[in-house]
């Protein structure tokens, strides 16, 4: 009973400090530490044994997230989810999603930085995908600057392409107005007219950067 009893309030501080941290914002920060931690202080204990230990981690501090973690813009709880036993067990993963904006993170032991996209805007990507006719469109994760770029082929044959950069673009109505303001601009080149926009060639397709989009 002792021993349980010691074991439970070793637990208990250990869950504060981790809620502590948490509220401090260092979520992904104490995510990758504690991981690297385990994984160095078991490396002479079976695979099996390593993952345990992570999983028994990555429970409490799905549980403290739960309790204390909300969404800057909407003020709403994340819901977290814990990816386990990727990569043959070298790898664990965690995702944060917030089902009032759409936002979502995450992060794995293997990746050096956490990524970040909107559902909401990916998902509007798909459904315009499925409408596009004579072009399409595609949601990216890249580090680049641009928001989104047409791109178009100089083989007619191949249809254009509308590139959503999910690092950059993070609203619904955002990708609207890019598509929009890109079937304008496939309309003018399918006329052959002149297109007023700015623009780079790279072998034989011409990018168009859609920043200077009209609204609507």
């Amino acid at each position: 009973m002792t021993i349980k009893k010691e074991n439970h309030i070793h637990i208990s501080d250990y869950k504060n400090l981790v809620r502590g941290i948490v509220k401090e914002g260092s979520l992904f920060s104490l995510f990758k530490f504690q991981t690297e931690v385990i994984r160095k202080l078991t490396a002479d204990d079976g695979t099996d044994f390593t993952q345990q230990r992570i999983v028994d981690f990555l429970n409490i501090l799905k549980e403290v997230a739960d309790e204390c973690l909300l969404c800057n813009k909407c003020n709403q709880t994340f819901k977290f989810r814990i990816c386990a036993g990727l990569s043959y067990k070298k790898d664990n993963a965690i995702e944060l999603t917030c089902e009032g904006c759409g936002d979502c993170y995450t992060h794995s032991e293997e990746r050096s930085h956490f990524t970040y996209f909107n559902f909401e805007a990916w998902r509007e990507v798909d459904s315009l995908r499925k409408r596009s006719r004579g072009f399409t469109i595609s949601y990216r994760l890249s580090s680049s600057p641009e928001r989104a770029l047409l791109l178009i082929n100089d083989n007619k044959e191949i249809r254009p392409e509308i590139w959503i950069n999910g690092h950059r673009v993070f609203q619904a109505e955002e990708v609207k107005s890019y598509w929009n303001y890109s079937k304008e601009l496939i309309k003018k080149w399918k006329k052959n007219e002149e297109i007023q926009a700015e623009f780079k060639r790279k072998e034989n397709i011409t990018i168009y950067g859609l920043d200077e989009r009209k609204n609507g």
